[in-house]
């Protein structure tokens, strides 16, 4: 296990504390498969990654995430997708009034 930029391992100690990140990754791993299992979807944020130089590539991230979940729980196709469907049908629809001589 490598130091990251999120996770840094104590000097002291070492051993038990990569030991102890590895068991951890390992665990959330098997949860989050157990959680899909029972048609849950898990999205990981470490708390680097709302850090501000970082946030919005993050929030970005999980709304794509996210509408690309919801367009595959429901079936839809993203060449089917249209997230503005109009209020009302275009033909006749006036966007300004008539010219007046």
């Amino acid at each position: 296990m490598e130091n990251s930029a999120c996770c840094k391992i104590p000097k002291t100690n070492h051993e038990f504390w990569v030991s102890k990140i590895k068991r951890n990754k390992e665990r959330d791993k098997e949860e989050q498969k157990l959680l899909a299992e029972m048609g849950w979807h898990c999205i990981t944020v470490w708390e680097c990654e709302l850090k501000p130089q970082k946030r919005e590539e993050t929030l970005n991230s999980i709304a794509f995430t996210l509408n690309h979940i919801w367009m595959q729980d429901h079936g839809v196709k993203p060449k089917d997708y249209n997230p503005y469907p109009q209020p009302f049908p275009r033909e006749g629809a006036m966007v300004a009034e008539d010219e007046v001589d």
